[in-house]
């Protein structure tokens, strides 16, 4: 991997023009407020820049996304992509595009190197952090909508900064463009208080048939049946994985989730002494130290049991913790 600071990335951004903006698929609010802000930031310096259409999976972050998408036949001089670790995480259509990533801007510590060069910040709680200071390195004036969408891709990422990734920059920075004006406390409420009677009938189902197969690990599954006995859609999905964190005394949450096409999504939460993402490599997910996601045509037994062993053999005993006093991962 070719690894380039905050400089350097910002210096091949300098230079680059006809920029195209990767996001990863199933788009969130990191990688959906990222890519805005950036292609932003970048129409602001005189470039031409757009996003790459990936039609967002939840109908939130549309207004993220949908305005900025490339025009038919628009030629990149320069692709960079941000929140993307690898190429199986590029959109449809896009994944040839992967072989010739000018730049990626990320926070995944499973970053593959695929792109050319890399500014990876694994410690930073999303890659919004990241666009943010790649802004203000290239003396961008943040405006109203750009501090907006970096403020959704910090927030969604930290469930409204309550994980346990959320650092003091983290902070800081959602300080920062707090300053901007723009409606924190109404869009704090559409992301993470506002649901709809299926996403709650959602919840009743995954609370109703939870599991602790091992002490303070919570294990929740969810069948196409259920979903489709809720009337949920797509935007009721988000963040499922986190209420398998929510019983008392759970350091590991697993939920699975059947999609329509019959594969599973997996999502790993734990409080950081086992790393989430390395726990998922078996299965061909990755992540971060405290969540991580995959899609596998495993079984949910398997996926189950493949999991739970690794978290049996990477868990630190009490007295290791005690001892050196550190979060292992």
């Amino acid at each position: 991997m070719n690894t380039v600071g905050l400089t350097g990335a910002a210096k091949l951004l300098r230079a680059a023009d006809r920029i195209l903006i990767i996001t990863h698929i199933r788009p969130d609010g990191d990688t959906a407020g990222s890519g805005c802000a950036l292609c932003l930031g970048l129409r602001a310096m005189g470039k031409r820049a757009y996003l790459a259409p990936n039609p967002p999976s939840m109908a939130r972050y549309g207004p993220y996304m949908t305005p900025y998408f490339a025009p038919d036949g628009f030629a990149p001089g320069f692709v960079a992509a941000v929140d993307v670790p690898g190429p199986g995480q590029f959109p449809a259509g896009w994944e040839p595009l992967a072989d010739r990533t000018d730049l990626a801007v990320d926070h995944h510590g499973t970053n593959s190197g695929y792109a050319t060069a890399t500014y990876l910040e694994p410690d930073s709680a999303a890659t919004g952090e990241l666009v943010y200071l790649l802004l203000k390195e290239l003396g961008v004036d943040l405006t109203a909508e750009m501090a907006e969408a970096l403020y959704v891709a910090l927030a969604t990422d930290t469930n409204g900064f309550r994980t346990p990734g959320t650092t003091a920059r983290t902070l800081t920075i959602a300080g920062a463009l707090r300053e901007a004006d723009f409606d924190a406390a109404g869009l704090t409420k559409r992301l993470f208080d506002a649901k709809t009677p299926a996403r709650l009938r959602l919840e009743a189902a995954l609370y109703g048939g939870m599991r602790f197969p091992l002490p303070g690990v919570c294990v929740m599954t969810l069948d196409r049946a259920a979903v489709a006995e809720s009337g949920a859609g797509e935007d009721d999905m988000d963040k499922l994985s986190l209420l398998t964190t929510v019983p008392e005394g759970t350091w590991a949450g697993l939920l699975l989730r059947e999609l329509p096409d019959g594969t599973w999504k997996v999502s790993l939460r734990t409080d950081g002494t086992v790393h989430a993402g390395r726990a998922l490599l078996a299965i061909g997910g990755g992540g971060h130290a405290d969540a991580a996601g995959a899609v596998t045509d495993m079984s949910p037994d398997r996926v189950e049991g493949a999991v739970l062993a690794y978290l049996t053999d990477s868990r630190p005993s009490k007295t290791d913790t005690e001892t050196d006093g550190v979060r292992r991962g």
